[in-house]
């Protein structure tokens, strides 16, 4: 059985936090591909990207995502850029999982995450950089997602309401 639900968006957008809460209310386990290559490397993945470089990280991710796609009943929450290949776009579209793109606006996800040092694409001109990644992925997450959930405005618990009535 694949994952119960996927959770896609760009960083800041939400999909741990979001994800570990309906984890909680389906009582299922929760995976974060970002937090599974941290605990398999013993490295953080600023640190990943800044020794090795993004096309090493993604090599990391792919077999990551790869792998926890074929998990039993998790709610697993992806990277920002982990569904940005070609082969996890055709993965996420044929898995039957439903896949929810958390979409966030510049103005609401700057304060979130502050635009520091711990994200490895945004190290220089942060909110230039992030609404540049935007532009490129926004498509893709819409083209691969089941349902689009505006995070802006809505609490965290209107959020998971709204996941719950998606996937039940």
């Amino acid at each position: 059985m694949p994952p119960r639900v996927i959770l896609i968006g760009p960083m800041g957008s939400g999909k741990t936090t979001i994800g570990q809460l309906v984890a909680e209310r389906l009582d299922i386990p929760f995976r974060d591909t970002d937090q599974v290559i941290e605990e398999n490397s013993g490295r953080t993945v600023s640190d990943i990207f800044l020794e090795d470089g993004e096309e090493a990280f993604r090599v990391l991710e792919k077999g990551v995502l790869r792998d926890e796609l074929l998990s039993d009943g998790t709610v697993l929450a992806l990277g920002g850029g982990a569904p940005i290949s070609i082969d996890a776009q055709s993965a996420l579209r044929a898995i039957a999982s439903p896949v929810i793109y958390l979409d966030i606006s510049l103005a609401t996800v700057a304060p979130r995450i502050g635009f520091n040092r711990d994200r490895p694409l945004l190290l220089h001109n942060p909110r230039g950089q992030w609404q540049t990644l935007m532009e490129a992925r926004r498509p893709i997450y819409e083209s691969i997602a089941d349902t689009v959930i505006d995070v802006n405005t809505k609490t965290e618990i209107d959020i998971v309401d709204e996941i719950l009535e998606v996937i039940k």
